[in-house]
């Protein structure tokens, strides 16, 4: 089996910041709101209506709000978090990947994994919609290490970088 560790809690932030800047339900809301605060704006340009106003105000502070909660606080939360705040050791073969080992946990089949996302940095297994595990690409030994790692990935789901579905 080939091993792989770094330190969870100092990624959480980055890995929080790609994920919700590259996924479609991230982007369709961003944009809908935005478009939504344009059309008040004129509107109450045209019409001079406080209201019309008050609800542009309140969706940029809404959107606002969003993006520090997903991308700076929560994230700020979870990484001072002692139970990340550790050095993680993954261990994986053709078989699958086990995130515990030193708990003796089954290993995780590559099959059981639902979509499989990249980026420069990292590497995200998801297992349901909002569920993942993340593999900071820094901590492979080397090219060969990454390289096994994505043939194993690649025979059972396909690695797609970009926006994530």
């Amino acid at each position: 089996m080939e091993k792989i560790s770094f330190h969870y809690g100092k990624h959480i932030q980055k890995v929080a910041r790609a994920l919700y800047f590259h996924s479609w339900k991230s982007i369709l809301s961003i944009g809908i709101q935005a478009v939504f605060v344009a059309v008040c704006m004129i509107l109450y340009v045209k019409n001079e209506s406080i209201i019309l106003l008050g609800i542009s105000i309140t969706l940029v502070l809404t959107i606002a709000m969003s993006m520090v909660m997903r991308t700076l606080l929560l994230p700020k939360i979870l990484s001072a978090d002692t139970r990340y705040n550790k050095e993680f050791e993954y261990l994986f073969d053709a078989e699958g990947i086990n995130f515990s080992p030193e708990e003796d946990q089954a290993i995780m089949k590559w099959g059981s994994f639902t979509r499989v996302w990249e980026n420069k940095g990292y590497y995200l297994l998801f297992h349901g919609q909002q569920e993942y595990w993340f593999i900071a690409k820094q901590s492979f030994e080397d090219a060969a290490q990454e390289n096994k790692f994505r043939a194993y990935v690649s025979d059972h789901r396909k690695i797609v970088t970009g926006v994530i579905l």
